[in-house]
């Protein structure tokens, strides 16, 4: 595998904007302009979109090493094999799509955004209809924030794609009765992707934190296939540093 960085040179900035798609699907296609491959290649890499001083930067861990088609993009590469033990500690960045999948009333299964899924339920449990919207709740002193709501089930999604990805979010070494997760939970919001007519919604949010490894071959292979759903459009990708 390979971890690699590309941005666009400098002396190039016009070039490389010109160059660089604009919406969340085209930049998926631009991207697999540094992997030539035939038109049955499955993708076989994932990636994270980052802004440095107003300019995209793009982290991309891969099966295949990369290579530049424009001289206006420049693309760092080195050979990704972390050594990875139990217990060993990481800070972490992940940009992620929190869905959950339930079977509908046909039986087949459908993914649903984890706090979308929450605001339907509170909505019935105050006797609010199925087409009521959240604006609708009108009685503002039980209502609760969005803020909070995308921090509970947001916390709750990802403490679930840690167990099975052999990882757990690190607590904070303090007496208190009650230690604390070392996460964070920001830039909920929702996405278009897609050609005209049929454009694809998703959420997106961005975690961040400290993590303890639990078995180190399933985190393996977290870090190399990412984690969740809408990898396409940039998501799922596990950006990790070793703590001392």
């Amino acid at each position: 595998m390979y971890f690699s960085v590309i941005t666009p040179e400098d002396r190039l900035l016009r070039q490389a904007a010109h160059e660089l798609a604009q919406s969340s699907y085209a930049e998926h296609q631009w991207l697999w302009k540094f992997f030539p491959s035939s038109a049955n290649q499955t993708r076989d890499f994932i990636f994270r979109r980052h802004e440095l001083e107003q300019m995209p930067r793009f982290y991309v861990i891969s099966q295949r090493l990369p290579t530049s088609f424009s001289e206006a993009w420049h693309v760092q590469s080195r050979v990704y094999d972390p050594q990875l033990q139990e217990g060993q500690r990481f800070s972490f960045q992940l940009r992620a799509n929190p869905v959950i999948t339930k079977n509908n009333a046909a039986g087949k299964s459908q993914r649903h955004d984890v706090v979308m899924q929450a605001k339907q339920q509170l909505l019935a449990e105050h006797g609010l209809s199925k087409e009521a919207k959240w604006a609708d709740w009108k009685d503002e002193s039980s209502k609760p924030l969005l803020y909070e709501l995308v921090q509970k089930h947001c916390a709750e999604w990802l403490d679930g794609v840690a167990k099975r990805n052999g990882f757990a979010i690190a607590l904070t070494e303090t007496d208190e009765e009650k230690p604390q997760h070392m996460l964070q939970v920001d830039a909920y919001e929702q996405r278009k992707a897609g050609k005209r007519d049929h454009n694809i919604r998703f959420s997106v949010v961005d975690f961040s934190g400290e993590l303890l490894i639990t078995n180190p071959e399933l985190f393996h292979l977290a870090l190399y296939n990412g984690l969740g759903h809408a990898k396409a459009f940039g998501c799922g990708l596990l950006l990790v540093r070793r703590l001392v």
